[in-house]
């Protein structure tokens, strides 16, 4: 059974359509990568799974039970808080709190939903994946005390903390110095090793192809193509993807 179906998803803003009928699947400890122009409806569709934003048509199952369905109307805000829940976001901002230290971003959601307790398990879990991303030394850092990257693995630990079905990266690296960029991306790595299910939004195309057991080029708000990395990034088909691969790629 597929982890995630999407079908047919459509949203506009006012009366321009960004997404116009996106269907995919992917299988649980898959990798997926997301190519695209900007402008393309990457970010959009990533939004749309989170219920960032409410798609005007189609469906998102997750595990076989159907988390959103656009002809049953709107959701509830409780239950978009709940749905949100199968997702983890890692945007390309880090959005972390300044006023509190790594360890306590990171514990911050899983304090509020358990309403504090376990908190014992909680924290022990926080310190865990800090440790996973390379700053066990910076657990009692403030955010303005860390470097990019490492906000950026912070964030992704954060993400990590409430252990979603699914964790979604929104060009994870475009806010970095080159220099940075290869710690965050070798984190990522390593989760995709550890079959972490993963939606990537990213211009590494590089990377994408290391990574990602498929790929998804996007164009002007619908899938141009997608396949294996070797079908998409080493031999596409469409035409529109060959020109976004040759600017670069060089």
């Amino acid at each position: 059974m597929s982890i995630l179906e999407v079908n047919n998803l459509k949203k506009k803003f006012d009366n321009t359509e960004i997404l116009k009928g996106i269907s995919f699947d992917m299988e649980k400890g898959e990798t997926l990568s997301i190519l695209g122009s900007s402008g393309s409806g990457k970010t959009t569709l990533l939004r749309c799974l989170n219920f960032l934003e409410t798609p005007d048509e189609g469906t998102i199952t997750v595990n076989g039970n159907c988390l959103f369905d656009a002809k049953n109307g709107p959701l509830r805000d409780g239950d978009l808080r709940q749905k949100r829940l199968h997702f983890g976001m890692v945007f390309q901002q880090f959005n972390l709190f300044p006023q509190y230290t790594a360890l306590e971003n990171v514990i911050l959601a899983p304090k509020l939903q358990s309403n504090g307790s376990n908190m014992d398990e909680i924290v022990k879990n926080g310190k865990s994946l800090l440790e996973k991303m390379g700053l066990a030394d910076r657990m009692n850092n403030y955010p303005h005390q860390l470097s990019g990257g490492q906000q950026q693995r912070v964030a992704i630990a954060r993400a990590l903390a409430l252990r979603p079905d699914i964790l979604c990266f929104d060009e994870p690296t475009s806010a970095l110095d080159p220099e940075l960029t290869g710690e965050v991306l070798k984190v990522i790595r390593e989760l995709a090793t550890q079959h972490t299910t993963m939606i990537i939004v990213t211009h590494e195309i590089g990377f994408a192809k290391d990574v990602s057991d498929k790929i998804i080029f996007m164009d002007d708000g619908v899938i141009a193509e997608q396949g294996t990395p070797a079908q998409v990034i080493s031999n596409p088909t469409n035409e529109r993807t060959r020109q976004f691969l040759a600017n670069y790629i060089g």
